[in-house]
């Protein structure tokens, strides 16, 4: 009975973790391979080994608000899923066929007949998956490590704003996933608008898990928004 409250407990607290790396902008390889690597490491938990792992999240881009009220620019998250097909032919078969057992997954995959035109490369399955996409969380929890989401910002602006040829362009920061600014009021008020990447790491020792946010006192992981009507555009 206290293993198996234990149990839960660690199920949960994994959960969590997944949930917040879902929510941000990061390369889900990794986060699969924390997934893949659960049942191994809860038989550590039951010895009473320390376990502990850490996702670097970058936080959203802030909003651009017109005096009036009105939301001129902001970010949106999307993701692309991806399969790292094997190399050799019996090992992609094999590995489809796991996939295949997740239902939301199954239909995305390609066909047995196409795998070997795949053979070592990277597939892109989805290329345009938001939050509320039921396939995420399960991809998260049940996929192989070689199934990834890759999570990035798509910023949108408000069409037929007046003030959108003040706005200006982002670009997305390869090393790090965050948006900068590089025309415009984006890049004007950049050092506002960015946001910052946060730390969460999940520690467990067999007989509590938690999941803990790293990031300093008073920084939150978000960038802060900009009101027109208190700035000078």
């Amino acid at each position: 009975m206290r293993r198996s409250v234990e149990e839960r407990r660690i199920r949960r607290a994994w959960h969590l973790l997944i949930v917040f790396a879902v929510g941000a902008v990061v390369l889900f390889g990794r986060l699969a391979w924390l997934a893949h690597h659960v049942s191994g490491q809860q038989e550590a938990l039951r010895a009473k080994h320390r376990v502990s792992q850490e996702l670097w999240i970058p936080g959203r881009r802030g909003r651009i608000v017109a005096a009036d009220g009105r939301v001129l620019a902001w970010s949106e998250r999307r993701f692309r899923l991806l399969w790292r097909v094997p190399d050799t032919l019996s090992e992609a078969l094999a590995e489809r066929t796991e996939c295949a057992q997740i239902q939301e997954l199954a239909p995305l995959l390609p066909a047995a007949a196409a795998l070997p035109t795949c053979l070592g490369r990277e597939v892109v399955l989805e290329h345009d998956l938001t939050l509320s996409d039921d396939i995420l969380h399960s991809v998260s929890a049940w996929a192989p490590a070689t199934v990834s989401l890759h999570a990035y910002f798509v910023r949108q602006t408000l069409p037929g704003a007046p003030e959108s040829a003040l706005l200006g362009e982002v670009e997305l920061d390869d090393e790090h996933g965050l948006e900068r600014g590089v025309s415009g009021l984006e890049k004007r008020y950049d050092q506002v608008l960015r946001g910052r990447l946060v730390c969460l790491r999940m520690i467990a020792d067999g007989r509590q898990a938690m999941v803990m946010d790293e990031k300093s006192e008073g920084e939150r992981g978000n960038g802060d928004d900009i009101h027109l009507g208190e700035v000078s555009p």
